[in-house]
């Protein structure tokens, strides 16, 4: 019921009476017209209030032109303007959109290209890491080798100084066993060379295998540091590889990444292009949109002044009009 009564001849009505009744100075609002109207809603009032208001210098050139034909002609030139403006913001919002897409979507190729820069250059780090801790295990290994060979030099030596005291007891023996075998030559000459040839068979088998001790331990000795020296070598020539592969492939990844690197670069500077390109265009359409809008007050200017002609025109034919009335009665 509300919105049956707010009708556009209603309200325009309503406008005339409160123009016309209050005091001169004061002003009325659309609460005003619709206590007057007697309802509608605000959402009807206050298009067609300004309706009103734009018609109203209309209405003093040709008060007698019908309200119903004064509103559609504002509400065509009203549709004509407005849909003209919301094409070229339209426009203008495209543009602006596609500039922000080019620029977030460079703006995560940055973002992404430093991410993957930083976890390659965190590897290469570890790598490098890893391989020193490899150095270290190795000089290790050498320092602990050497330790040894050092240890088997001590153990060779302490061997050779028992040699030299076994040495100096077979030479006390003999000299106890020269002792006897002169204590005893006056007993029996057969006994003293029976004993002579026993303890120097026993002197030179136990020399023997003393030397034959010595000669077994010293094998065993070379043999031990030959071993250690082999192993050695063979950890510092696999050391020395595995260091050497590890190196190319660091220096191949450096490569790899330089050239990533000079790829991004050339995107980059690929994709600044297209934005400077995009910003060009946005710049161009912006003069354009200003262009418009000068052209769309020109022709507001040209139309306002044809629409005055055509009100001049409309108003002498009234007045003939009149005239003509006036002498038929």
């Amino acid at each position: 019921m509300s919105q049956k009564k707010a009708t556009p001849k209603a309200v325009f009505e309503a406008c005339q009476q409160l123009t016309a009744s209050i005091e001169e100075g004061k002003s009325w609002n659309r609460d005003d017209v619709r206590l007057l109207v007697g309802g509608g809603s605000f959402a009807v009032i206050d298009p067609l209030i300004k309706t009103w208001r734009k018609l109203q210098p209309v209405r003093d050139v040709a008060p007698t032109i019908p309200s119903e034909l004064l509103i559609q002609v504002a509400t065509l030139l009203e549709q004509q303007v407005t849909g003209y403006i919301a094409e070229v913001q339209q426009a203008d919002e495209q543009r602006e959109l596609l500039f922000i897409q080019a620029t977030e979507e460079l703006a995560k190729n940055l973002h992404s290209m430093e991410a993957r820069l930083t976890t390659e250059l965190e590897e290469a780090k570890q790598s490098n890491h890893s391989l020193e801790s490899e150095c270290s295990h190795l000089e290790s290994e050498l320092a602990q080798s050497q330790k040894e060979q050092h240890s088997l030099d001590l153990r060779l030596e302490l061997m050779e100084k028992e040699l030299g005291q076994a040495n100096l007891r077979l030479a006390a023996e003999k000299e106890r066993s020269d002792k006897i075998i002169l204590q005893s030559q006056e007993d029996a000459e057969t006994l003293r060379l029976r004993l002579t040839e026993q303890n120097t068979l026993a002197l030179a088998n136990a020399k023997l295998d003393h030397q034959q001790q010595v000669l077994d331990q010293k094998k065993q000795l070379q043999d031990a540091a030959e071993l250690a020296e082999n192993r050695l070598m063979r950890l510092l020539d696999q050391a020395r590889s595995e260091i050497k592969e590890a190196q190319v492939t660091f220096e191949h990844k450096l490569s790899s990444m330089n050239l990533q690197q000079l790829e991004d670069k050339q995107t980059i500077n690929k994709q600044k292009l297209e934005v400077n390109v995009i910003g060009s265009e946005l710049k161009q359409s912006n003069d354009e949109c200003l262009l418009l809008r000068e052209q769309l007050l020109q022709q507001k200017t040209e139309s306002s002044q044809v629409e005055r002609a055509d009100l001049q025109a409309i108003k002498a034919s009234i007045l003939s009009l009149q005239g003509q009335l006036n002498d038929k009665s």
